[in-house]
């Protein structure tokens, strides 16, 4: 690609020659556009696919790490059932009456 020339050399040039000149750097601000829109595409893409990543590796984390409120609220979970403790009530009381 041509390099662009300075604006004073337009004002000198021919008449015939300035409308090539205009559409070159026409062309070059265009291909120059361009390529700057594309990499701060690619540049999005990377930082969006970086973002997912740490979102995902904190989540994995989160879910795998255990610490005192896990195991807590696993006990809680095997131990606090309302409905089994009636279960297990209900199995006395009639184990009680059945046995006298």
């Amino acid at each position: 690609m041509p390099p662009k020339p300075p604006a004073f050399q337009l004002a000198w040039t021919p008449v015939c020659e300035q409308p090539a000149m205009l559409s070159d750097l026409a062309y070059s601000n265009q291909v120059s556009s361009t390529n700057v829109a594309g990499k701060s595409q690619v540049s999005n893409q990377d930082a969006l696919n970086r973002l997912n990543q740490m979102i995902l590796a904190k989540a994995v984390t989160a879910v795998q790490a255990t610490g005192p409120k896990t195991a807590r609220s696993d006990v809680t979970v095997l131990t606090s059932n309302s409905i089994a403790q009636e279960l297990a009530d209900l199995k006395a009381a009639i184990a009680a009456f059945s046995s006298s």
